[in-house]
């Protein structure tokens, strides 16, 4: 976490922004807070449409992967969401499983752009809780560059696809990299699959880009900076909980 309390480096800013997109793309991985420094008032479209772009077409190539894992989630959870809304049916929910792989392939192109807008609003008003107060635009750059790892997970994802027998995909849990892969899917709660599936490294590693970003451009200490990257990580949780809550 040295990173959040780096200095300001000493080129100029016009030197700073002369920086490339794709620079941008590859110092996130190891000099995030350079990026955000000499982004933060920026253009965050550019960066949130190539992330989108690059989850979309991941999406689309791993729908074999994700067909199986989907069937086996709607095999276990359909009893349960059944009795919980006794006005529902198996043909309803079978409508609604097969809208949701639709929205798994092609819906990144909206669903992305709005997990970004979740996180910079919560980014945006916990740093003013915590005294590093940022520009919504600022906010944004920080939310879109954030979702970089997402786009590894999509890669990851395609990566097992090759090297795993189709067998042993049998829930969400079997793709996590994180405690949920040793978890036994028949047996955990939903509530405490969403905190599993809220453990996963890509998850975390999000958590750490928004915390060095808010960190570097709201100019916290290291210690607020934790403070606040434990808030966003509970904070982002609890929407994850209480959908799980639902099916309880």
């Amino acid at each position: 976490m040295d990173s959040l309390n780096a200095p300001p480096t000493d080129a100029p800013a016009s030197a700073q922004h002369q920086a490339s997109v794709w620079e941008d793309f590859m110092d996130v991985f190891y000099a995030p807070a350079q990026v955000f420094r000499r982004r933060a008032g920026g253009n965050f479209w550019i960066p949130l449409m190539v992330v989108t772009l690059l989850m979309t077409v991941l999406a689309f190539a791993n729908r074999n992967v994700m067909l199986p894992i989907m069937d086996a989630e709607f095999a276990r959870t359909a009893p349960a969401v059944l009795r919980a809304n006794p006005n529902l049916t198996m043909e309803i929910l079978q409508r609604g499983k097969n809208i949701g792989f639709l929205a798994a392939l092609y819906g990144t192109v909206v669903l992305v752009p709005l997990m970004a807008l979740v996180f910079a609003f919560i980014a945006w008003a916990l740093a003013w809780l915590f005294d590093g107060r940022i520009s919504w635009n600022a906010a944004m750059v920080i939310a879109s560059y954030a979702l970089v790892p997402r786009v590894v997970q999509g890669i990851v994802l395609s990566i097992q696809g090759l090297l795993l027998d189709p067998a042993a995909l049998v829930s969400r849990f079997s793709i996590e990299v994180g405690p949920g892969r040793f978890a036994d899917p028949a047996t955990v709660s939903p509530l405490m699959g969403a905190l599993y599936d809220h453990s996963d490294l890509f998850v975390v590693w999000t958590t750490v880009l928004v915390t060095i970003g808010v960190a570097t451009i709201g100019k916290m200490p290291k210690l607020r900076a934790l403070a606040f990257g434990a808030a966003f990580w509970v904070a982002t949780m609890s929407l994850a909980l209480y959908q799980a809550w639902k099916l309880t």
